[in-house]
């Protein structure tokens, strides 16, 4: 008994505990050793046991699958250690275990049933409320650390990829501009090509690194006076490239002036880009991808139309959803990331995006609707006004 209250000591979420608490915890353990190569828990599997590693290091993995088809992957999360904690989901509904822990060599376990453990904090508040903080403190601290080790990983390495592809970026379009010399009808088209293909990297990097940093207090910190048809110009040259690579047509549709409005412009140009990359990578050649937008009283309306393949009925309610990518969609390159990164700038803007596939009745294509409310306004300033509609200095 004393040397399993010795143990119990030797961990955070005990370690505040009184004598009398963890005389009444001690009596539910139970030592286990596992081999190194053995699973000690698996992920999805019911929940059943709060783990205390004492000796040896499991690794924490997760199942990882881009879409309904593609190739399931196991990636490494973390490395336990001895003195850490592991199943916590045994404390936490629906006691599901959200990680598989493999042992990277032999361990040594102290082992505690969730359901008992549950039990004695409800029969003991005063336990149950000293182990609930520490475990709030525990998580809430290794979240924020993890959070903010990803985020400054990600813009390291989003650096570091960019620089290079800037650089030859601007070789090809050297090249292509005939400083370099004149270019065959071949040569020229293989450049462009190239030019897209960096494109889309660049691109599947900066939205890795939006996925990991995007917030909406950042995105509202851009807020200012935009004009809607300037925004969707800009968008439409950024994929003129990839439209004229597959003969689609770009069509713009709607007035030429629009009444202003409150927006994060680089954000918002953002959104419209990526929707319009979707339409001429998911369309045929040949066909016509379409950028309207409209004012309303209390809002401004953006369609994004095309006659491509469309989406699945089943896949509709997902394809917001971080790194989802629709059955059709398994064969044809990205990260599922585009989307639901649109959608965490429209809802920081307080509007929606919603999805339509089919949009007409015997044809094939999909439409995506975005609504930009004008009850937002741009960042106040000392003065307490907007900071869009102030006088800007010399």
């Amino acid at each position: 008994m004393k040397e399993t209250i010795d143990h119990l000591r030797r961990f955070d979420i005990f370690s505040e505990l009184a004598d009398d608490a963890l005389k009444a915890i001690a009596p539910l353990a139970s030592e286990m050793k596992h081999s190194e190569g053995s699973v000690v828990f698996s992920e999805d599997s019911t929940a059943e046991n709060l783990l205390l590693l004492l000796e040896g290091k499991i690794s924490l993995e997760k199942l990882v699958q881009l879409g309904t088809t593609g190739t399931p992957r196991r990636a490494p999360l973390s490395m336990i250690g001895a003195g850490q904690t592991l199943g916590w989901s045994s404390l936490v509904p629906p006691y599901q275990y959200t990680s598989t822990g493999i042992c990277t060599e032999d361990a040594k376990l102290l082992v505690i049933p969730g359901e008992k453990l549950r039990d004695l904090m409800l029969k003991q508040p005063a336990v149950g409320f000293a182990i609930s903080q520490r475990i709030a403190s525990i998580i809430r601290g290794r979240m924020t650390t993890a959070t903010s080790t990803l985020t400054y990983f990600l813009s390291v390495v989003s650096h570091e990829l960019k620089r290079p592809l800037a650089a030859v970026e601007n070789y090809l379009q050297v090249l292509l501009g005939g400083y370099a010399g004149e270019l065959s009808a071949k040569q020229l088209r293989l450049l462009q090509r190239s030019t897209l293909r960096l494109i889309d990297l660049r691109n599947l990097i900066s939205d890795i690194l939006d996925f990991a940093r995007i917030q909406p207090d950042q995105i509202r910190a851009d807020f200012e006076t935009i004009d809607p048809a300037a925004v969707g110009s800009e968008a439409l040259e950024e994929v003129r490239l990839a439209a004229t690579q597959k003969n689609i047509r770009l069509k713009a549709s709607g007035p030429t002036e629009f009444q202003p409005i409150a927006a994060a412009r680089r954000r918002l140009r953002q959104v419209i880009s990526n929707l319009l990359a979707n339409a001429i990578k998911f369309s045929p050649e040949e066909s016509t991808v379409t950028l309207s937008a409209r004012d309303e009283p209390e809002a401004l309306v953006i369609e994004v139309r095309d006659e491509g393949i469309g989406i699945p009925p089943e896949d509709q309610k997902h394809i917001f959803d971080d790194f989802y990518r629709a059955e059709n969609a398994a064969e044809i390159s990205g990260a599922g990331l585009g989307l639901s990164i649109a959608k965490k700038i429209v809802d920081a803007h307080e509007g929606t995006i919603e999805v339509e596939s089919p949009y007409e009745k015997g044809k094939p294509g999909t439409k995506f609707t975005i609504t930009i409310p004008r009850s937002m306004s741009g960042p106040r300033t000392s003065g307490g006004q907007p900071q869009a509609d102030q006088p800007k200095g010399e």
